[in-house]
């Protein structure tokens, strides 16, 4: 039976970064009750969501897909979640929804809750201005309040009748990255004098099985041409053990598998103490021009899901720093041209010429600048207060 006696919030995330940033809502309500009980919190997230005291019905491990191929794969787990959240919404009412990104599985989940009278308020947008933009008769319809974090989304929506609002990007609170090459690198039983590359491959485990091993056959290429190492991210949502497993189908007897380290540190701190990135398209790449470090964009999908994305994408750019840039801040390599020769020898380029890395860090400065105020959270919190 729900606890009628406080409120409930209803919370749904699918991935890493919505499971950082939920996490950090969800303190923020529990901890500002201002005398009243604090709302509880039920729905999908990932371990920081649960440790700050979500009760999960999925995990969003069980729910990472990145193409329509690997979604198929996974249609099962999606549909048992999604008659579970329907259920648990119907029994328990919650006083609003917060949708988080996802949005195949998301859009869906905003319509049947509409349709029982709870409010749903959308925190980090669909790209919708990127790709399959007829989804927003759907948000149109189905969301009473989005939420952006990205400058240009506020006007894209408000434009189209979605009521929206930007609150800043989540990113920018508690960015305090770690700057301590010696004792980073140390610790991982590197040297920090070495050239050292971040390396990080996704937080979705089918995306680490399709870009790692090309960060990897590049980061053997460049050993040819100097001596460097190199650090993979394993995002919480992949796990230390599947990145191994994927390292392993290329590193597993090489000579030279002693220069890579796999660590689940924050990408943050990865890419703090690095000299240069290879990064996923996503996220990390606003993490990587937070920091400051140059790096370059990869993105790859299987064969199928490729021929079926790219028809519908809209956008000039893959990678966000570029779009909030308007210009190719870092090189993006998408699908057939993200090759391991292509990477190392962009990787190589930045890394002999101090000048080029330079006017990088100069142009991520700018990008730093326009992704505004440090309040995301704070901003998102005072919108759900008026539903408790």
């Amino acid at each position: 039976m729900a606890d009628h006696s406080c409120k409930e919030i209803l919370i749904v995330a699918g991935e890493a970064s919505a499971d950082r940033y939920g996490a950090r809502l969800v303190r923020k309500l529990r901890a500002a009750g201002n005398g009243e009980k604090a709302p509880a919190f039920f729905g999908t997230g990932g371990d920081g969501m649960e440790r700050a005291g979500v009760r999960l019905i999925s995990h969003a491990r069980d729910l990472a897909s990145i193409g329509a191929r690997e979604g198929i794969a996974h249609l099962a787990k999606y549909f048992q979640t999604f008659r579970l959240l329907v259920a648990e919404a119907r029994a328990r009412r919650p006083a609003v929804a917060v949708l988080m990104d996802f949005p195949d599985f998301n859009l869906r989940l905003a319509r049947r809750l509409k349709g029982m009278g709870i409010p749903v308020v959308y925190y980090i947008s669909p790209q919708l201005w990127g790709w399959r933009q007829g989804r927003i008769k759907s948000v149109r319809k189905y969301v009473d309040r989005m939420l952006v974090i990205l400058p240009f989304e506020e006007d894209y929506y408000r434009q189209r009748g979605v009521p929206a609002q930007f609150v800043g990007h989540p990113l920018l609170e508690e960015f305090a990255p770690k700057f301590d090459r010696t004792g980073f690198l140390g610790s991982l039983g590197l040297d920090p004098q070495r050239k050292t590359l971040a390396l990080i491959p996704g937080s979705r485990k089918k995306e680490v099985e399709y870009i790692l091993p090309i960060f990897l056959k590049a980061a053997l290429q460049i050993l040819e041409q100097m001596p460097a190492q190199f650090v993979i991210s394993a995002a919480a949502t992949v796990g230390s053990e599947h990145v191994q497993q994927v390292a392993a189908s290329v590193l597993q007897g090489h000579p030279r598998a002693n220069h890579f380290r796999i660590t689940a540190e924050p990408s943050r701190d990865i890419l703090a103490n690095a000299d240069f990135g290879f990064v996923k398209s996503g996220t990390s790449t606003l993490e990587a021009a937070l920091v400051g470090t140059p790096f370059l964009i990869v993105y790859k999908l299987s064969a199928l899901s490729w021929e079926i994305t790219h028809r519908l994408v809209r956008v000039p750019f893959c990678g966000l720093v570029n779009l909030i840039a308007g210009e190719e801040v870092a090189p993006e390599f998408v699908q057939d041209d993200a090759t391991p020769e292509a990477l190392s020898r962009t990787a190589l380029e930045y890394l002999r010429q101090p000048d080029k890395s330079e006017t990088m860090r100069a142009r991520l400065a700018c990008v730093r600048e326009m992704l505004g105020a440090r309040h995301a959270t704070d901003n998102v919190a005072e919108v759900l207060r008026s539903y408790l």
